[in-house]
């Protein structure tokens, strides 16, 4: 992982070798918080598998804290499901 730009209202992450499932979810949290103008995410080619990672704020926050928030909320989404999939299995 690097950043690639940050400053109080930007940030660009590049993840390397990484496929964008877990991006996705982070995505949709982010999309759901007033604070967050734009997420997006794209990946150059399918074969590289390097994947972008863009947040832009209002700067109300830093992008680091809503990435932050937005991270413990998806693992709080998969754990939830993982929990219900537990219970479906039994």
């Amino acid at each position: 992982m690097e950043i690639l730009k940050e400053t109080d209202t930007e940030m660009e992450i590049l993840f390397k070798n990484e496929k964008p499932t877990f991006l996705m979810i982070v995505k949709e949290e982010l999309d759901k918080m007033p604070e967050v103008l734009i997420a997006a995410w794209r990946e150059d080619h399918p074969l590289t598998k390097d994947i972008y990672f863009y947040v832009k704020t209002d700067g109300s926050k830093k992008p680091r804290e809503v990435i932050l928030e937005a991270i413990q909320r998806a693992i709080k989404r998969v754990e939830d499901f993982s929990d219900s999939f537990k219970k479906v299995l039994k």
